[in-house]
């Protein structure tokens, strides 16, 4: 198991500002899964409509596309 880090900038709505967001992808055969994301994202309001959050899975499907 390897543990590689992302950091993904964007708006938040819930800072009403711009947040680099640190995330945690497991690599498991050959494919990346989301483990963490440092910014609480399962207990926000907005998450639904989050483009960090939507980023931070594309790199995970885009990793399954290749």
């Amino acid at each position: 198991m390897e543990i590689q880090e992302e950091f993904i900038s964007g708006f938040c709505r819930t800072c009403n500002g711009t947040q680099t967001v640190y995330c945690e992808y497991e690599e498991k055969d050959g494919y990346k899964i989301l483990q963490f994301m440092d910014c609480a994202h399962d207990q926000c309001l907005h998450h639904a409509a989050c483009e960090i959050y939507k980023e931070a899975h594309r790199i995970e499907r885009k990793d399954r596309d290749i």
